[in-house]
């Protein structure tokens, strides 16, 4: 089935494809920056802060960046679904013209059949 694929490889708009590969690595590769430093720090022997204000914006700094975080990861996956969504709909569109194309050449095929018996 190489031709289908073939068929299937040139009509997938890889411009968008490529314009949109750069911004979603960007993206990923700042989430795991992020995470890796949060992981890390994490990891370090937490200090005890007893001012319970302190304690308080601490908590809040840590629960604003979780958000900003979150928000980011979503843009991403939106992003990730969406370029697959426009890949998967390429597919499609390629399937129905393969079916299109191999209906076209059993009806020619047929045809010819026709042709010949009769002459």
């Amino acid at each position: 089935m190489p031709i289908p694929w073939l068929a299937a490889a040139k009509i997938i708009p890889w411009t968008e494809v490529i314009a949109a590969a750069p911004g979603i690595a960007r993206g990923a590769r700042d989430l795991w920056k992020r995470t890796k430093a949060r992981d890390e720090a994490q990891a370090a022997p937490d200090t005890v802060i007893d001012d319970p204000v302190a304690r308080l914006a601490a908590l809040e700094r840590c629960m604003a960046d979780l958000t900003q975080e979150a928000e980011q990861r979503s843009e991403l996956i939106a992003q990730l679904a969406e370029q697959n969504e426009r890949l998967v709909a390429t597919l499609d569109r390629q399937k129905r013209n393969t079916q299109w194309a191999l209906g076209l050449a059993i009806a020619a095929l047929l045809g010819l059949a026709v042709v010949l018996m009769t002459a």
